[in-house]
């Protein structure tokens, strides 16, 4: 499978490049930028044989199967649109577009097209989390009463990353909170309650928290979901003048759910190679079991699965059904926290 990138990506080596050396038959391919030099430059640097001018050049070609798209958010939904339509399946970063309604654009072309869109919520394809949902299910923690799920990044980028632009669908409920509204909807689906947010720039979050409730249980759901270390970053500027001794750059990432029985603490889900596992705790306080998790990279067992869902009609653990949801759920907190839903181009 020879695959082209829309965009020489920060995220590109570990969201692709990396893995496509550890999965068997995959080719990073081409890669193309609005910046054509910049293109070449990153192609050097990653071995990448083909270079593009335009996405819509590597779209047409003929030595493209399938592509990776890590744009900024705002222009999610329109390449991978573009891209299924020049018959190319599609590896998405996540969150799957700017809004919810741009998420059902690309789940009636894809559906029209028969091509895969696969939302890259990496965490989603490590054994882990199958084996948190299986022990929730099967009644580990006993009945649902409430998940806890947080999702706090340390930034190390300037003031004019696209992370932090609402004219590129930036914000934090948009990244972090991303991941922490997938986890929770792993469990159930929600609405929701009550969400706060502060905004580092107009209509932008820096950090947002929301209250939940499951529609099937009754049981109760939160978020934090933030970046940390703008504040000074927005001082010092480019990410080179930064000094890390003067930043809390606090990353934490876990997802906690509370049943009648006991507890469940899982540990990083985004990156379980790199956290303490799952922790099942019983109800009188007492570890009843601790599992650390297999040693192999979330991104590498994303994109096998993409390779399999598209040569081999394999499962889509993130089709564009689920997608629709996660992004109905992000546009349901801003709401709630009095900022606009995000737009794309």
């Amino acid at each position: 499978m020879r695959i082209g990138m829309l965009g020489a990506a920060w995220i590109g080596p570990m969201g692709l490049i990396e893995p496509a050396r550890e999965v068997e038959g995959v080719e990073v391919a081409a890669v193309a930028a609005r910046d054509p030099k910049r293109a070449r430059v990153y192609a050097t640097e990653h071995d990448i044989p083909l270079v593009f001018d335009s996405y819509d050049t590597l779209l047409a070609s003929g030595e493209i199967d399938a592509v990776y798209n890590p744009l900024p958010n705002s222009h999610h939904a329109r390449w991978t649109i573009a891209a299924l339509e020049a018959g190319k399946p599609v590896l998405l970063e996540k969150p799957f577009t700017a809004n919810a309604g741009e998420a059902r654009q690309v789940a009636e072309v894809a559906e029209r097209t028969g091509l895969v869109v696969m939302e890259a919520f990496h965490w989603r394809f490590h054994p882990q989390a199958d084996r948190a949902m299986e022990l929730v299910t099967t009644g580990a923690v006993g009945e649902i009463s409430h998940v806890e799920a947080t999702m706090v990044f340390p930034s190390m980028h300037g003031p004019d990353d696209i992370r932090y632009r609402y004219d590129l669908a930036g914000g934090a409920l948009m990244d972090t909170g991303s991941y922490a509204l997938s986890n929770l909807r792993a469990f159930g689906e929600l609405d929701v309650l009550r969400a706060e947010a502060e905004e580092m720039a107009p209509g932008v979050d820096v950090r947002t928290t929301a209250e939940l409730r499951y529609r099937d249980r009754g049981a109760t759901a939160t978020i934090v979901s933030a970046f940390t270390g703008t504040e000074r970053k927005a001082d010092l500027g480019e990410p080179g003048a930064i000094n890390p001794d003067e930043f809390d750059f606090e990353f934490r990432a876990e997802v906690t759910v509370t049943g009648t029985r006991g507890r469940l603490h899982i540990d990083n889900p985004l990156g379980p190679m790199w956290g303490s596992g799952l922790t099942l705790t019983g109800a009188d306080g007492y570890t009843v079991l601790h599992e650390t998790a297999e040693p192999v990279a979330t991104y590498t067992r994303q994109l096998q699965a993409f390779v399999t869902c598209v040569e081999g009609g394999g499962p889509n653990l993130y089709p564009p059904a689920e997608s629709i949801k996660t992004m109905e759920l992000i546009d349901a907190v801003y709401r709630a926290a009095g900022l606009p839903v995000r737009v794309g181009i």
